[in-house]
């Protein structure tokens, strides 16, 4: 099973020995590896310093929103402000 690891502010991606490399979509935001790479997360020294950890991939999402006018999107239930431009949201 893939897991997701949340990368530390300002890392673009992962490097692994084998030649596989793992980018994402802006630094600090998340990347999917497999087994093998998760598993070499997880023993390193960047997981015992808290720096890097891959879990199983988890979501938790919402029926509902709240919509922001001003950046036209829907954001989660519980954020009242818009996380993108700080607007009020509004219930979907």
């Amino acid at each position: 099973m893939p897991a997701r690891v949340h990368l530390p502010p300002g890392c673009t991606g992962l490097d692994f020995r084998d030649g596989t490399r793992y980018t994402a979509s802006r630094p600090g935001g998340t990347v999917v590896v497999r087994d093998p790479h998760a598993a070499a997360i997880n023993a390193g020294p960047r997981h015992e310093n808290g720096l890097l950890s891959a879990r199983g991939a988890i979501s938790v999402a919402t029926k509902r929103g709240r919509w922001c006018s001003g950046c036209r999107r829907l954001w989660n239930a519980w954020s009242t402000t818009c996380p993108r431009c700080s607007a009020d949201t509004a219930e979907a």
